[in-house]
């Protein structure tokens, strides 16, 4: 018996450790730069390529004993001016495999934008989709005073650091319009194996005139489509007369309701805006596109400001214009009783996978920025005034633009047009500012151009429709 009794404890502390959890393995760091010898400073030069369309200014760069965050020294860069000037270095170790998230110390004198770019042995320069995802790069939105850039190394997609691009050959530092003689301090540089899972924070969006609510900066349109595909019919085709027909026919019942009620048509270049002015022609509109498509880094299309074309792309979240209406002439306190927001497609043709009838679905985000037509992209609103986030996709507090959907439907072919009162309410009940708003779609429908307020002909500009009753 006692034999029995002591295989039996043996055979439990056998399945005890069995069970035990693997210790994990220790965190492993190593530190790339922190700029303590001559060494360091000797490693860096500035980036000059042959074959870029203009050179950047050379940037001046020294050890200083100013905002080390490791050590006794940084290095500062001194910059004079430029687009994208960098710094690069082939001092790297050529295996960045087993680590897993990558950090930089950076010291600003004000709000900006500094990445790091990493190159490996079949990485390439330049600006198209093979290049740019040939190559790992972390932009980041700086603050005045210290800041801590976190890069993710490696991620499920195929823009990060791979073995199928061969050697880690080279690393570097940017800087988007820095200003003459402006100078940054970067220090303790260097590369983990711990992993670092991003928050997961998941922003919710009410939809103005409904009692939905969707979630997710991205997912928001597409859920939304989801869950209004049953409602959705393939569009009758309507010629713009129509559609301004309708807007009229609307009027006119309306105003058997309501007999002081107003039409106003917001069209650039345009009379009939404003009653009191009836021969003023409306000026109060701009546009202008951007992209804030991925992967990150130090490209000319994010850079790129769209605000004097006559017509643009109108996608999704990353690829559609920021437009704005200009409402003031609305009386405070007017009753709005319809509105319509229009716009008319550019291109005859539809694409095979993203036309207008199949189910697709549109919305209207309204910005929370005074973004200026001629200077917005996909980094700044204004110039050397940031976003929080590429593109302004920040929800946090004091959101790029606000979680809430002013208007949604499907588009109908060429002449478009959405129910666009509650986004007029929305900027006339006087407590939110009107900074315009982003119109965007889930992918169903793809408006490769679509026109804006340049279009030449005055009919084919953007417009607005409100039917209001002014405060008695």
């Amino acid at each position: 018996m006692r034999r029995w009794i002591s295989l039996i404890v043996l055979g439990l502390l056998c399945l005890s450790s069995f069970a035990e959890p693997k210790p994990k393995a220790a965190v492993k760091e190593v530190v790339l730069f922190d700029f303590e010898t001559p060494a360091d400073l000797e490693a860096w030069s500035n980036l000059e390529l042959p074959s870029a369309k203009h050179k950047e200014p050379l940037a001046k760069f020294e050890l200083s004993k100013q905002h080390a965050t490791r050590g006794k020294h940084s290095l500062k860069i001194t910059f004079a001016g430029g687009s994208w000037p960098t710094l690069t270095t082939t001092t790297v170790p050529g295996d960045w495999m087993p680590y897993w998230t990558f950090r930089a110390d950076v010291t600003a004198s004000r709000p900006c934008v500094v990445g790091f770019t990493v190159l490996q042995e079949k990485s390439q320069r330049g600006d198209g989709w093979d290049p740019v995802v040939s190559r790992w790069a972390k932009t980041e939105f700086l603050q005045a005073g210290k800041n801590t850039v976190v890069g993710t190394i490696h991620d499920s997609n195929s823009y990060s650091i791979n073995t199928k691009l061969g050697k880690v050959v080279r690393l570097e530092i940017f800087m988007y319009n820095p200003h003459k003689g402006e100078s940054i301090f970067v220090d303790n540089i260097r590369i983990s194996t711990a992993k670092e899972a991003p928050p997961n924070a998941i922003t919710k969006f009410p939809v103005l005139g409904t009692d939905l609510v969707v979630s997710g900066e991205i997912s928001g349109v597409r859920e939304l489509g989801k869950k209004l595909k049953d409602q959705w019919r393939k569009p009758e085709k309507k010629t713009l007369a129509q559609v301004e027909t309708e807007y009229r026919s609307e009027y006119e019942r309306l105003k058997k309701k309501h007999p002081g009620a107003v039409l106003a048509v917001f069209r650039d270049g345009e009379k009939g805006y404003d009653p009191a002015h009836p021969d003023e022609r409306y000026t109060g509109w701009k546009d202008a596109y951007w992209s804030s498509h991925g992967p990150d880094g130090a490209t000319e299309e994010r850079a790129h400001n769209i605000g004097k074309y006559d017509s643009h792309e109108i996608f999704m979240r990353h690829r559609s214009p920021l437009m704005r209406v200009e409402l003031a002439s609305i009386p405070t306190g007017s009753k709005i009783l319809a509105a319509g927001l229009l716009v008319i497609r550019a291109n005859e043709k539809f694409v095979k996978e993203h036309h207008p009838d199949q189910p697709n679905m549109w919305v209207v985000e309204p910005c929370n920025r005074p973004w200026e037509e001629y200077e917005v992209n996909a980094y700044q609103y204004a110039r050397d005034k940031f976003w929080k986030a590429i593109g302004g996709w920040n929800y946090g507090d004091d959101p790029d633009f606000e979680p809430v959907y002013l208007a949604h439907g499907p588009s109908q072919g060429k002449v478009n047009s959405w129910d666009f009162v509650h986004a007029v309410r929305y900027w006339t009940d006087g407590t939110h500012p009107n900074h315009g708003f982003m119109l965007h779609g889930d992918a169903g429908d793809w408006m490769i151009r679509a026109y804006s307020r340049e279009a030449a002909k005055v009919a084919d500009r953007p417009a607005v429709w409100v039917i209001y009753e002014p405060k008695k």
